[in-house]
């Protein structure tokens, strides 16, 4: 995100800052992405280290990256209105939570084209406020039960392509 100096009280409308270097992958090999927007200019995280990683690393035309830029838009702007936490939050609930809708389609377009070149996967939206926020136990796609994910807090269903 943007730097933020005390002393710019207009620092929330500045570019974002680039991202720090402790924050992006490093693994020695990059074994799997996840297509998840987490507020930066890039979406595509290690599903090792969770670190962002850069796009020369996988290797697509300007085309292909244009798709992930347009599917990030889009679906920041659905999250930024749940976050709003106001009249939008239950619609923008309704079309982060939608498997036929058009950002959880794109996003999972994105991913079929990313694994024709290295394993990933698309992170489902969860509604964490909730009053049970408890993670959902199946596939939001095909309804399979969600395996865990290599040792981490997340599952996934391998054959969709899904992180939860």
């Amino acid at each position: 995100m943007s730097s933020e100096p005390t002393n710019d009280p207009y620092w929330k409308l500045r570019p974002l800052a680039p991202t720090p270097d402790e924050e992006v992958c490093h693994c020695a090999t990059c074994r799997g992405v996840m297509l998840r927007d987490t507020l930066t200019e890039n979406p595509l995280q290690c599903v090792e280290c969770n670190g962002e990683v850069v796009p020369e690393r996988i290797g697509f035309d300007e085309s292909f990256s244009g798709d992930i830029a347009n599917w990030r838009g889009i679906s920041r702007s659905l999250y930024l209105l749940w976050l709003d936490s106001d009249e939008y939050e239950p619609w923008a609930r309704e079309r982060l939570l939608d498997k036929n809708g058009a950002v959880n389609m794109r996003g999972r377009e994105i991913v079929s084209q990313l694994n024709q070149v290295i394993r990933a996967y698309y992170w489902w939206f969860e509604d964490t406020g909730l009053a049970d926020p408890s993670a959902p136990k199946s596939c939001p796609i095909c309804g399979a039960i969600l395996e865990p994910f290599q040792g981490r807090q997340f599952r996934k269903c391998e054959p969709c392509s899904i992180l939860v």
